[in-house]
């Protein structure tokens, strides 16, 4: 059916410009005032484009194979963190460790975790100045990796220092990242990845410490992952 022009009170509606001759139509002028409005914003049978329905690199995928893909990443919450996470910047990091106490000038064998931070500033997408090269917004393996490496040997240091870190006071009391129990604290854990600790985080925590070869080993694996987890959108 050819294009009819709706009437809508108080609106002009233009016909669409006329077909296309010789790759322009005579409305491209906008000097040319023939009432049919210009070609360049209104469109007819002869002068429309047809655009794919799919614009992506991969370009016009099966509705099944984009349900495969969907279900393989996981549910929407889960999607989302996956193509926006930004990687945890190097100074951030470094803010990080300082606020929890950890040494960053500290030295010894085997590496410690400010070692391990200051060596490893190339695998993290640190900024090379002499290159003139910004500094990566994106996870690499290396990067994630070494990012957990830094944590497990901080570890033992947060632990022991976490009771006087002042943005984990409660009242004005430190807390402690472990009970009696060896059971991880939940405001402990609300701590180190700053929002509120579930039940979940807290059980997956405890196992982690339970299930170790030993206590203090699964106490420091325990404080790496929840950090790693919460630094690396997992």
């Amino acid at each position: 059916e050819p294009w009819q022009p709706v009437d809508r009170p108080g609106q002009n509606n233009p016909e669409p410009g006329g077909p296309v001759v010789g790759g322009h139509d005579d409305d491209d002028n906008p000097t040319n005032d023939n009432g049919k409005g210009n070609g360049l914003f209104a469109g007819g049978e002869d002068n429309t484009f047809s655009h794919m329905g799919d614009l992506s690199d991969g370009g016009g995928l099966d509705p099944f194979e984009i349900l495969a893909q969907r279900q393989e990443e996981g549910p929407p919450e889960i999607r989302t963190r996956l193509h926006s996470c930004q990687k945890l910047q190097v100074r951030a990091l470094r803010n990080i460790l300082t606020t929890f106490g950890v040494d960053i000038d500290a030295t010894g064998n085997p590496d410690t975790a400010g070692e391990l931070f200051k060596n490893g500033r190339d695998a993290l997408g640190g900024a090379n100045y002499d290159s003139r090269s910004g500094e990566s917004i994106t996870w690499t393996n290396s990067g994630a990796t070494k990012l957990h490496d830094i944590f497990a040997q901080a570890a033992s240091e947060i632990i022991a220092r976490l009771p006087d870190a002042e943005h984990c006071t409660i009242d004005g009391e430190g807390v402690t990242m472990f009970d009696s129990d060896d059971r991880c604290n939940s405001d402990a854990i609300t701590c180190l990845i700053g929002r509120p600790a579930s039940e979940e985080h807290v059980a997956i925590c405890t196992q982690l410490v339970q299930s170790a070869s030993n206590t203090d080993k699964g106490k420091q694996i325990a404080v790496a992952a929840i950090l790693s987890a919460a630094h690396s959108c997992e």
